[in-house]
């Protein structure tokens, strides 16, 4: 788990960038990951540039359905939308 070396910042670009999330405001940051038009993941991230506590990660890591390990990847650039999808369609659905 590398939290000390991402801010909620760059988790926002990332997810706006990689995943396609459009954020709206209000206390914080909330959106969702949508694959073939449909909802498939809400993600909230704090406002701010602050550091993530390690528990606040792991939350960000699993409201994307992602291990702590491939959210690592999607911040630092090896996971990409692709990658993702894949990810998600190997989930059971529910």
């Amino acid at each position: 788990m590398r939290n000390t070396d991402f801010d909620t910042n760059n988790v926002k670009h990332c997810c706006e960038n990689k995943l396609r999330i459009s954020f709206r405001g209000g206390k914080e940051f909330n959106g969702w990951v949508t694959i073939n038009n449909k909802k498939f993941a809400r993600i909230t991230v704090p406002m701010g540039r602050k550091d993530i506590p390690p528990k606040t990660y792991k939350w960000m890591a699993r409201q994307l359905k992602l291990t702590t390990e491939q959210f690592d990847e999607l911040l630092e650039c090896p996971l990409n939308w692709d990658e993702y999808v894949e990810i998600a369609k190997k989930l059971p659905q529910t």
